[in-house]
C-alpha cells in the first residue's frame, strides 16, 4: 500500500426512524457506558476526565472483534442535546483524529427522531496501517474493503439496537 492509501479517508453512514422524542434518543446515545448494548464492536467505555458527555471530555471506548481486542481513548468534540453528539478517536499525536463518530437527531413528523450514525476515518490506526504494508496491495485493498463493510454492518446494527431498546422499553 502506499502512504496515501493508508491516509485516505472515507465516511459511512446508517439512518433509522425512532418512535421516541430527540431529546430522549440523545440522552441513550449520548450514554457512551451503555453502547455495547447496541454496537457488535464496542463492549462499553469508561468516562476519563472532564464532565461526561461534555465536549473536551475523555473516555476509553473498548472493542471486540473476534478474538481482537482494543481500546480508545475518545474525546466528545460535540453535545447538542436533541440534536447531535459526537466525539473523535484520538491518535496521540496533537491535532490528529483517527476517526470521528456520531449521531445526528432531527425530530420526525410523527413526533419521532431520525437518528443518523456517522463515522469518518481520518487516518489509518497505526497497528492496521502497519498491518496493511505488509501485505500485497491486492490483499490490502481486500481487507480495507472487508473492513468498510465491517462497519457498515456495525452502523446499521447500531441504530437499529437503539431503536429497539427505545421502543421496547
Amino acid at each position: 500500500m502506499t502512504e496515501s492509501d493508508t491516509h485516505t479517508g472515507f465516511e459511512l453512514h446508517a439512518a433509522v426512524h425512532v418512535h421516541a422524542d430527540p431529546h430522549t434518543v440523545y440522552d441513550t446515545v449520548s450514554d457512551i457506558t451503555r453502547m455495547g448494548e447496541w454496537s457488535p464492536e464496542n463492549t462499553g467505555g469508561e468516562w476519563l476526565t472532564g464532565t461526561p458527555g461534555r465536549p473536551g471530555s475523555r473516555f476509553h471506548g473498548h472493542n471486540r472483534m473476534e478474538e481482537l481486542t482494543w481500546t480508545t481513548e475518545c474525546e466528545i468534540v460535540e453535545a447538542e442535546p436533541g440534536s447531535r453528539f459526537s466525539w473523535a478517536v484520538l491518535t496521540g499525536a496533537p491535532d490528529v483524529t483517527a476517526s470521528v463518530w456520531s449521531f445526528e437527531m432531527s425530530p420526525g413528523e410523527d413526533g419521532g427522531t431520525e437518528l443518523v450514525q456517522r463515522y469518518r476515518l481520518n487516518t489509518l490506526p497505526t497497528g492496521f496501517r502497519q498491518a496493511l504494508e505488509r501485505l500485497p496491495d491486492e490483499e490490502a485493498a481486500e481487507l480495507m474493503r472487508q473492513r468498510r463493510e465491517q462497519l457498515r454492518d456495525a452502523l446499521h446494527r447500531t441504530v437499529r439496537g437503539i431503536k429497539e431498546t427505545l421502543e421496547n422499553s
